[in-house]
């Protein structure tokens, strides 16, 4: 057997199940358990003593190994070898719409890689010169969908899948840690067209298989042609030898960074074949907008809000095979009731008019101009977002240890997260009352993080011995809503205020008791797992901290004091919004890992230093 190169493990999906991947080797999840496997995958990717600085030369190897494993994961999902053999033409349609709103998005999630410094460094001309080339990339995949008749208009007002809008916000999260986080990063998706000859000859099979016409092909074939001509696969490269060195503890958190940004990419391609993006794109050439364009962009505008059961409908597909429920609900999605059909009578029941009726109903909009009880009942609304997910069904009815770990493990990685967002927005709130009580909020939630670690740990007693709680890596859906929370902060205060309250209020609904609805849940998952008590008992401590300091009624103070001094417009609303959608990622994102045993909690080791 040839050696292993140094890189984390992954959990592939595959024909046959899922596996154990390290680098090229495949193993069953069961392999999880074996002895002496934790020691053998930590043990190369310890970077060694924090203190010490990476040659260029070696953290080049290291990254281009990183690389490499990261593909073998990225395309091993069946849904590339359903492109082969043309047996996922719906998914092919999701991947020229999802990858137009993604490279729609490019100036706005990697332009926080400019970071601010001393002096224009020749790290930081090369992250901007590589925004301003990439700033209108999204233009190929338009022209190819345009190719298929598909109305520029509607393509560039449909809303991206919920995946796709975690993706930008997680690449915009990682390209704010600075230049060379984002170019390593970044480069990730541009080593992939290194390989010329595979990469043209797969876009040469899909015409030669009659799944895309040679126009629609051609279209986007130039956005992989202009990436090379620009040399964007050496950006990275580039970029580690304008650093000369790099601290081995940075270096951990970017390699560390790729890995997440590789698990997004394996969830956006999952959502491709099975959510309902493609659906979409058959139904464009029928249809006509009807609504006022959005001013906002997909990635950014959360309004409306949808109840848990739609985005993971999105996502995942429909409870439903009924092909008119799945028109009915792509639609209601992506447009909130804003197209018609072209031909069909007004009377006709379609599945635009279904669409326009179920957002009526379901969809929680925009009423204009609230008062701060409306924005409270408007913000408590909601919570349809993370209420109906299907991660409590799982909780309460079927649980695991390691489910049930996973998910404190990424609370508690949440929980952390507060000096970010809050210290982001006290540094960008004018107001001087508002700015008083987010900073008795940052005080009074300061160590919470540390007692979900303390729980924690102290729960799992011997087990997973060389994974401590910190060393985890994040999943990058929670990765996504403490970097989302942190750039709202620091682009709408206002915003982030609204985003607080939501947040504070899935707690408790007023008053210094915990809500009811919270202890239900618990004794529920601990009459079906009793082993999990002690595990989550960091996680009631905290609620009942939160509720004793008065979080609800603190949070409706924040809502009074927003109300009678400030005009609360759409956009702000919509930035708020976002951050519902994405409380719903963080939980399906858990649901979706951990629900795959043992294995998922050994595959979060990653690289790391010895302090």
């Amino acid at each position: 057997m040839s050696k292993l190169r140094r890189t984390v493990p992954f959990i592939a999906p595959g024909g046959n199940g899922p596996a154990l991947l390290l680098d090229s080797v495949e193993m069953p999840l069961s392999a999880a358990g074996a002895p002496g496997l934790l020691d053998a995958i930590r043990r190369p990717i310890n970077l060694g003593s924090a203190d010490r600085c990476i040659s260029a030369d070696l953290a080049e190897e290291l990254v281009e190994a990183q690389y490499q494993a990261c593909l073998e994961y990225i395309y091993g999902h069946p849904v590339w070898r359903g492109f082969r053999d043309g047996t996922a033409r719906e998914a092919l349609y999701a991947y020229l719409l999802e990858s137009r709103h993604y490279l729609a998005a490019a100036p706005f999630r990697m332009a926080s890689g400019i970071t601010d410094a001393l002096r224009p460094s020749q790290l930081i001309r090369l992250q901007a010169h590589h925004v301003v080339e990439e700033a209108d990339h999204d233009v190929y995949f338009e022209n190819g969908l345009a190719a298929m008749d598909c109305p520029r208009e509607l393509v560039r007002q449909a809303r991206p899948s919920p995946v796709t809008v975690e993706w930008v916000h997680l690449m915009r999260t990682v390209a704010a840690y600075g230049p060379l986080a984002a170019a390593i990063c970044s480069g990730l998706l541009e080593y992939t067209a290194g390989d010329r000859d595979a990469v043209s000859g797969w876009h040469t099979m899909l015409v030669d298989s009659g799944q895309l016409a040679e126009d629609v092909v051609r279209a986007i074939y130039e956005h992989v042609e202009t990436d090379l001509g620009l040399g964007h696969g050496s950006n990275w490269r580039d970029a580690i030898r304008a650093a000369k060195v790099v601290p081995a503890e940075e270096l951990a958190d970017w390699l560390n960074a790729t890995t997440l940004v590789a698990e997004m990419i394996v969830r956006w391609v999952n959502a491709l074949g099975t959510g309902l993006s493609g659906e979409l794109v058959a139904q464009l050439p029928d249809l006509a907008l009807e609504s006022p364009q959005r001013m906002l962009g997909g990635e950014a505008d959360g309004l409306p809000v949808w109840p848990a059961e739609v985005y993971d409908s999105y996502v995942h597909g429909p409870r439903s095979a009924n092909p008119l429920v799945r028109r009915s609900l792509a639609l209601a999605y992506a447009f909130a009731g804003g197209v018609r059909d072209r031909e069909a009578k007004a009377t006709a029941k379609t599945a635009a008019t279904i669409a326009c009726d179920f957002t009526d109903g379901a969809a929680r909009g925009w009423a204009g101009e609230p008062t701060q009880a409306d924005l409270e009942k408007l913000v408590e609304s909601w919570m349809t977002a993370i209420d109906g997910h299907r991660l409590w069904r799982r909780l309460t009815e079927e649980p695991t240890l390691p489910l049930v770990h996973g998910w404190m493990v990424e609370n508690y990685h949440y929980v952390a997260g507060i000096w970010q967002h809050a210290g982001a927005v006290v540094s960008a709130c004018p107001d001087t009352a508002i700015r008083a009580e987010l900073v008795k909020h940052l005080i009074e939630e300061f160590n919470h993080g540390r007692m979900f670690l303390r729980g924690i740990e102290r729960a799992r007693g011997d087990g997973y011995q060389g994974l401590g709680t910190e060393q985890l890596r994040p999943l990058p859906t929670t990765v996504t809503l403490v970097g989302t929370l942190r750039e709202l902060g620091l682009r709408d205060w206002k915003a982030y205020v609204l985003a607080l309250t939501f947040l504070q209020l899935t707690l408790s609904t007023a008053g210094k008791e915990v809500h009811a609805r919270h202890e239900g849940f618990y004794q529920t998952l601990f009459s079906k797992l009793p082993e999990s008590e002690a595990l989550v008992s960091a996680m009631r401590r905290h609620d009942a901290e939160d509720t004793k300091l008065g979080h609800g009624d603190d949070t409706r103070e924040l809502l009074r004091l927003l109300c009678e001094r400030y005009e609360l417009t759409r956009d702000v609303v919509a930035g708020a919004a976002l951050i519902p959608q994405l409380a719903w990622s963080f939980l399906d994102g858990i649901l979706e890992h951990y629900q795959h045993g043992e294995a998922a909690v050994l595959q979060r080791v990653g690289w790391h230093v010895t302090q």
